[in-house]
């Protein structure tokens, strides 16, 4: 996080291993170890982003798109794009591990008040990474302790989805008791760190992939309910979600702060707004897609929030008549291509509708329904018209690709539900799962490229 510094860690270590003998001693370390994990989450949102969005109905092509960009939006993604890199998260599983195997034998009492929380913080990102990796490679590397030496298994093989994700399962049970449900003294940890909510929240998402509907209709539930006392913001002020960062309905976000220059951006500026201007602007290597600007018009209270046009006069911006993707608008910092939005994994928004999808799986269509009605009726269109429960399955993946859109959602909602071709055209099983990326290929030669690449 921006301001959650790991520098501490990668000052003390020369590389990137870090070992027991020569860092874990006492509790600062802890933190210092912790947060170097969260940091190596920060990195990730374009990514992230890229990959829940890019091979999907979302994402047109411009003008200024270069080729990695052309091949995103199309969906036909080589394994040596930059997108198809693993590498951060890795970093950061790398990291989760040796908090995971080192933290309990630190022997420092200042520790005893946090450790578990600290515990709970590293099982939940490791399953965190862990999720975008399955869902977006379908088989990965599945690796469970740190490199701290010479004689680590530096060629895992792959393991599947379903192994993949039976780990996320058990690390996140791991770490829901752990963890209370707001650990922080303040707002900014509270949204931008591990809370229970957050852990629940992911244990919904999980479940359905995996079918478990009774189980994500759970877990979502104790989110609604959560002590936190999330909310959504009313209609009216929708885009405050994306322009206030870590508003009443936020639940967890990537933390950034423009004073922070180091790298401290996520990127989505550069993709999405266009250039010039005497805001922060970008390079507009993205635009909304014709689909998208079809479902969602402008008497929606979410369509001025999710995009915009510069008009005919274009100020703050360079060009006229642009219309570009608004959720990630930044701060007013000058022409630069620096972006301190929050990047936002979940929400309650979200959450609600991962309840509604999972009653209407079970059968329990009104309470559905009404799930369903109630961001709806926050986006001011009025309830569903849906009578039966293959009609609300529709209106629910539809309502997920307005109100999520340009949040990493939609290629995996797509895939999750088999709906994929469907929606896109695309018949081809293997633009289900991303290429595993090319240099992993070459150095590791236990690695298997996925099919069709």
């Amino acid at each position: 996080m921006a301001s959650i510094s790991c520098k501490k860690v990668t000052e003390q270590i020369p590389g990137s291993i870090i070992t027991p003998q020569n860092f874990y001693k006492t509790a600062s370390d802890a933190d210092n170890a912790i947060n170097g994990c969260y940091d190596a989450l920060q990195s990730s949102p374009t990514n992230m982003e890229l990959w829940g969005d890019g091979r999907a109905d979302l994402l047109a092509a411009t003008d200024r798109s270069g080729s990695t960009d052309l091949q995103v939006a199309s969906g036909n993604v080589s394994s040596n794009s930059g997108y198809a890199s693993w590498s951060a998260l890795y970093g950061g599983i790398n990291r989760c591990n040796s908090v995971i195997k080192n933290v309990p034998g630190i022997n420092d009492a200042a520790l005893d008040g946090r450790r578990d929380r600290i515990m709970g913080e590293a099982y939940f990102l490791r399953a965190l990474f862990y999720f975008y990796l399955a869902r977006t490679f379908e088989n990965a590397p599945l690796i469970l302790a740190p490199y701290e030496n010479l004689s680590a298994d530096f060629y895992p093989a792959t393991s599947n989805r379903a192994a993949i994700f039976a780990q996320i399962e058990s690390d996140l049970k791991t770490a829901e008791p752990l963890v209370p449900d707001l650990p922080f003294g303040n707002t900014l940890e509270n949204k931008g760190k591990t809370t229970k909510a957050a852990i629940r929240s992911l244990m919904a998402d999980l479940y359905l992939w995996q079918k478990k509907y009774r189980e994500a209709a759970d877990a979502a539930e104790l989110v609604i309910n959560s002590p936190a006392r999330y909310s959504l913001v009313a209609g009216a002020s929708f885009g405050s979600v994306f322009t206030a960062k870590n508003a009443t309905e936020s639940i967890l976000e990537l933390q950034f702060n423009y004073s922070y220059q180091e790298g401290n951006n996520n990127g989505l500026t550069d993709l999405f707004l266009p250039l010039g201007g005497t805001i922060t602007a970008g390079n507009l290597r993205y635009q909304p897609s014709a689909a998208l600007l079809a479902a969602l018009p402008a008497n929606d209270n979410r369509a001025s929030a999710t995009y915009k046009n510069t008009g005919t006069t274009p100020a703050p911006f360079r060009d006229p008549n642009i219309t570009y993707i608004a959720k990630y608008p930044g701060t007013t910092v000058g022409n630069v291509l620096y972006m301190d939005a929050n990047f936002i994994i979940y929400r309650l928004a979200e959450i609600i509708l991962f309840r509604a999808e999972a009653l209407n799986e079970l059968g329990q269509f009104d309470d559905a329904k009404k799930l369903l009605n109630q961001i709806r009726t926050r986006a001011g269109i009025g309830n569903t018209t849906a009578t039966t429960q293959a009609e609300l399955r529709l209106e629910i993946e539809t309502e997920r690709f307005r109100e999520l859109a340009y949040e990493g959602k939609r290629y995996y909602d797509l895939v999750r539900t088999g709906r994929y071709a469907a929606v896109t055209g695309n018949t081809d099983a293997n633009w289900l799962r991303w290429p595993l990326p090319a240099g992993e290929i070459t150095r590791n030669r236990n690695l298997v490229q996925n099919e069709g690449y």
